[in-house]
């Protein structure tokens, strides 16, 4: 499996790479597509126009140069054109091309001052080949467009010649260029401030999470030293930041709790376990007096053994999870009446008076009987055990949850010792293997309660606390 990842690592992408590549192709497509429907746009907007005022001016030359029949020349007539042509917003060098009827170009000639190019004079023969345009029309020539309008003219002789207005959007294709240059710079820096700006944006995500799986790493080999000051001021790598560190602090709690538990477990087994074996050597060797004193010995510590093993047991199942619990539905006043009946032994051969005091409603909660036995059991042997001479089992309803008071009426807990009281082997005057109030607590919690202890007016008070729920049989709770 791990052989499989670090392949499947070789091939992924890095988080640098993640973000400059679709953050690059933004700010290249964006403006490529802008310039595109720029182009398209102006030059949609710039023919049309320009066929408008190439219209409009060649019905102003016509009106304005009095054109109908020739009265001179044709260099006059096609001079005086010339100079009819007033200045447009877009058309730019516009000029004036007279043809005969066959089809030839008799102004301007060459020679002369106003000239046009033998190229373009072709195109434009080419196009009225085809018939005279009523319209204006366009003609390319070396990569430039020109717009061709037409007028027929009469000469004195009563020849008949066609006066051709070629016109080029120069102003339109400059500023068009113009625009090119300045989106194309405009592009580029995009490019140049965006590869700026994505990759420190992405150097200043990735480092916190090379930092993060460092000490992801460290806490995996056991080092629990959190990241200290050293925390990213971006909130969602701050929020993964403050959670290794409570995770850390959790882990190395329960790596002591974990080595603590195994130290004393050892301890506690040690104990029985030295004194069984010296008996048996001393019964081996026939240097023991007396067999059957030896003998019973064995038989006690070999008990205090088993009942030690079985809770470690037990606890082991319960935080594992392990143990095969089938929660439901209780009824409190029956579970505890139960309980406390199991219990009446105890403590008449303790002296003791066992009390209940139960509500008269039902009291349901959801729970594991088997847990819910092991932890009121534990609590209520353990009060047995400090009682003067009586302990008192209450039942009672605090909001939306059941509790159940445990009190006796001894001598209290000693303030040192509450906030200790619920861990593993911790033992206070007169106990046993301090296991018995951890498995209860762990047995609750497993639940979903909690379990306290504190001292009351005559004595300890534990109180175990789980959330109540409707009964079974659908009544309603008073």
């Amino acid at each position: 499996m791990v052989l499989n990842f670090q392949r499947g690592v070789g091939k992924l992408k890095t988080l640098k790479r993640s973000i400059l590549t679709p953050t690059l192709l933004l700010v290249v497509i964006v403006p490529l597509v802008t310039l595109l429907l720029f182009n398209v746009a102006v030059r949609f907007y710039v023919q049309r126009s320009a066929r408008a005022e190439l219209q409009t001016t060649t019905q102003a030359v016509e009106k304005s140069a009095g054109v109908g029949a020739f009265s001179g020349t044709v260099e006059n007539e096609g001079a005086r054109l010339r100079a009819a042509i007033r200045s447009t917003k877009i058309l730019t060098d516009m000029k004036v091309l007279i043809y005969n009827s066959g089809g030839d170009l008799v102004f301007p000639r060459g020679g002369s001052e106003y000239t046009v190019s033998t190229g373009l004079a072709r195109r434009v023969e080419l196009l009225l080949a085809r018939g005279t345009p009523d319209t204006v029309r366009g003609v390319t020539y070396l990569r430039e467009r020109y717009l061709v309008s037409t007028f027929p003219v009469t000469g004195p002789a009563g020849n008949h010649y066609t006066a051709v207005l070629v016109a080029q959007t120069g102003a339109a294709n400059l500023m068009m260029r113009v625009m090119n240059l300045i989106l194309l710079i405009i592009m580029l820096a995009g490019i140049a401030v965006g590869s700026l700006v994505v990759t420190r944006l992405s150097n200043r995500i990735s480092r916190p999470l090379f930092r993060l799986c460092r000490t992801a790493d460290r806490i995996g080999a056991g080092n629990f030293d959190s990241m200290g000051n050293d925390i990213p001021d971006i909130e969602e790598l701050q929020m993964i930041s403050l959670s290794i560190n409570r995770m850390s602090a959790r882990l190395e709690a329960s790596d002591k709790v974990q080595k603590a538990f195994l130290q004393n477990a050892s301890h506690e087994l040690r104990t029985p376990l030295m004194s069984i074996q010296g008996y048996a050597e001393g019964i081996a060797r026939g240097i023991v007096p007396d067999v059957g004193e030896a003998a019973g010995i064995i038989e006690n510590e070999s008990r205090r053994l088993n009942t030690l093993v079985e809770e470690l047991l037990t606890l082991s199942r319960i935080e594992s999870r392990a143990s095969d619990r089938s929660a439901g539905a209780l009824n409190l006043c029956d579970v505890i009446t139960e309980y406390a009946q199991r219990l009446g032994g105890v403590a008449v051969k303790m002296d003791r008076h066992l009390r209940l005091s139960l509500p008269e409603s039902p009291v349901w909660v959801l729970a594991d009987n088997t847990l819910l036995s092991q932890a009121v059991t534990n609590i209520v042997s353990n009060c047995l055990r400090y009682a003067g001479t009586a302990v008192t089992v209450a039942l009672l309803r605090e909001g939306a949850f059941a509790v159940i008071n445990v009190s006796d009426d001894g001598e209290g807990i000693p303030p040192q010792d509450i906030p200790h009281l619920f861990e593993r082997f911790y033992k206070g005057k007169g106990g046993n293997f301090g296991l018995g109030l951890a498995i209860a607590k762990s047995a609750v919690e497993a639940m979903g309660g909690s379990v306290t202890a504190r001292n009351g007016a005559a004595g300890a008070v534990f109180e175990i606390k789980l959330p109540e729920i409707a009964p079974a049989d659908g009544t309603e709770i008073n």
